[in-house]
């Protein structure tokens, strides 16, 4: 089978008990009637589809090609259609049919008898026998036939270049085995399934049950006639049908090109905290709040943590929920930057703009309104410290990409603490002055002495806060129990903003994997702001997203194993609002729909009670 069947062992998804724990590639897909497409051949050659199916006619001595005989028109003929297609990708490709070698096979479908029509087509392709004989070139396109076969004792006697499309009904001899290339079968034969949901169970066993048994006969299976949806794609996959058939070729081909993005599973599992809920909405003023940012986190990626950590997430041990609109002032999805602010300042602002409401002029942030209070501010971040979100706590400009202008904010801000990456820029900007400034610096967690009094920059490189799956390990959780520490010295109260700011990189990037494993990174720090706000009694824990990233949808999964399937609507933010949950004194506040410069006024309400 290792000719036909190049299928990658390896990773996931076990979306049902039949999974097969394997990949799929474009050599698996099949361009169902593809001559029914505006472009044949070339729609399903261009995502370099493994196999390609043509309906022909043999009339009047030529081969057209159509569903039914009154489809037949004068220039619909095999030659003009397919096979001079496939010689112009050879000539293209280096007497290959792809340029990459991916191999490509024409499922050519008998409509008219079955002998004569294959005797036709074999004498139109005997002089362009080269392109098909896979004896002489492993890369020749593979000829499978299909439809009304001649009798199988009459297989033998035509060209070897011909393969055969059987039946899982149907017995061969062991001298003929070589010549079949697949076993098919009618998908309704089995199921009445429209592709939405799942199958139900008892046509769930047979569907299995026919697979299975073509493949104990050492077979390659397809169904013809199941349903093109992204579900019937999946689940074939699970079930491990060999060739995807679709009459929506682009659509499979992005479920089969991005399959290794959109899947996750063997991730990290984490205990979760069970919190006392003793100070949970109580009214007594809140002496300390923490803000906790999820980074282009929507309900969506919240349930995808949940999932691969066999349903549990400390976020969702939080009692008290509200959901943030999101908007900016001038665009219906806002960016970090302008979602950060609309939380730092209590004001919405355009996107780009950092401490700057809507016509541009600077207004206070939080650490800065807290300072003369007493109360001190930080902010531990998973990027660069001049990030959009962290910046919008101490930052004021038009252009959330002024990293100059924000480092020098950055210095003389009212923040006593700031966690985060960019050491490098940092330091060929500011080298002389840092060191002259007074301000605590350290260029580690290690070193990082958290009983100091004074300000204090952990600024690290940035390779140290890279994602989870390049190892940056604990930092997060380590960051924050430091942090705590630090302000919590002081003892007349602190703001802390925490961000799980890679979270956002996953959806932009549509990769399940990476979006998860920040996920679950940034659940771990919530479980640490639980703990304390526990033990300290008189602090607020909010956790939220500035906007939600991706359009994500969950569209399987299995909760027990810790796997899931996700699909991506976009590479950009959306307009999706975002929860807010909530935890400790005043967390009631936090309930009902709102815009997301509410927050600021809820936290602030937090500290005056």
């Amino acid at each position: 089978m290792k000719n036909f069947l190049p299928i990658l062992s390896g990773i996931l998804l076990a979306g049902s008990a039949q999974a097969q724990m394997q990949q799929y590639t474009m050599a698996n897909a099949h361009s169902h009637n593809d001559y029914e497409r505006a472009t044949p051949f070339y729609a399903a050659a261009s995502l370099q589809f493994g196999s390609i199916e043509a309906d022909i006619h043999l009339k009047d001595g030529v081969l057209y090609v159509a569903h039914d005989p009154s489809a037949i028109t004068p220039f619909r003929t095999f030659k003009e259609m397919y096979l001079q297609p496939v010689l112009r990708q050879f000539s293209l490709y280096n007497g290959k049919p792809y340029a990459d070698g991916a191999p490509m096979q024409l499922l050519i479908d008998l409509k008219t008898a079955g002998s004569p029509t294959l005797q036709a087509l074999q004498e139109l392709l005997l002089p362009y026998r080269r392109y098909f004989d896979r004896s002489q070139n492993p890369a020749a396109v593979k000829l499978v036939i299909s439809g009304n076969l001649p009798p199988m004792a009459e297989w033998a006697k035509y060209d070897p270049i011909f393969f055969f499309d059987g039946r899982p009904d149907s017995v061969y001899p062991a001298a003929l085995k070589s010549r079949i290339a697949m076993l098919s079968v009618d998908f309704g034969a089995y199921s009445h399934w429209n592709g939405k949901g799942t199958l139900v169970p008892a046509e769930l066993e047979k569907v299995t049950h026919v697979i299975e048994r073509v493949h104990q006969q050492g077979y390659a299976f397809r169904f013809w006639g199941a349903p093109s949806t992204r579900s019937t794609y999946y689940k074939l996959m699970d079930l491990g049908v060999d060739w995807i058939g679709s009459d929506h070729p682009e659509e499979l081909y992005d479920v089969l090109h991005n399959t290794q993005r959109n899947t996750a599973s063997n991730m990290p599992v984490h205990p979760v905290y069970t919190p006392t809920y003793v100070s949970d909405a109580t009214q007594v003023r809140s002496k300390n709040v923490i803000l906790m940012i999820g980074d282009g986190t929507g309900l969506a990626e919240m349930f995808s943590g949940y999932t691969a950590n066999k349903g549990a997430l400390n976020i969702f041990q939080m009692k008290q929920l509200g959901l943030s609109k999101t908007q900016s002032t001038d665009n219906y999805h806002t960016d970090s930057a302008a979602g950060g602010s609309a939380m730092g300042t209590g004001q919405k602002t355009h996107n780009r703009a950092i401490g700057l409401d809507n016509t541009y002029v600077s207004i206070p942030v939080l650490p800065e309104i807290l300072a003369p209070k007493g109360i001190q501010s930080g902010v531990i971040v998973t990027e660069e410290i001049t990030g959009a979100t962290p910046a919008s706590f101490y930052g004021h400009t038009a252009d959330r990409d002024s990293t100059y202008t924000l480092e020098r904010q950055l210095l003389s801000s009212k923040l006593q603490l700031a966690v985060g990456g960019g050491r490098e820029s940092l330091d060929k900007d500011f080298g002389p002055q840092l060191a002259a400034s007074g301000i605590q610096v350290y260029d580690n967690l290690d070193n990082w002495n958290a009983t100091t009094k004074n300000r204090t920059l952990v600024i690290l490189p940035n390779k140290v806060v890279s994602s989870m799956r390049n190892g940056r390990g604990n930092y997060l959780k380590t960051a924050l129990k430091k942090a705590l520490q630090q302000l919590n010295a002081s003892g007349k109260g602190f703001f802390l903003m925490v961000e799980g700011s890679r979270i956002d990189q996953g959806g932009h990037m549509n990769d399940l994997d990476y979006l998860v494993r920040e996920m679950l990174d940034f659940d771990e720090a919530v479980g640490e702001a639980l703990r304390f706000a526990d033990q300290d009694k008189q602090t607020t824990v909010i956790v939220t997203a500035d906007h939600e990233t991706s359009g994500l949808a969950l569209m399987d999964g299995d909760i027990a194993k810790g796997t899931l399937r996700g699909h991506f609507a976009t590479n950009d933010h959306t307009g999706i609002p975002v929860m807010v949950f909530a935890y400790g004194p005043n967390s009631q506040l936090f309930q009902g729909v709102y815009e997301n410069n509410e927050i600021f006024k809820k936290m602030m309400a937090c500290f005056k009670r």
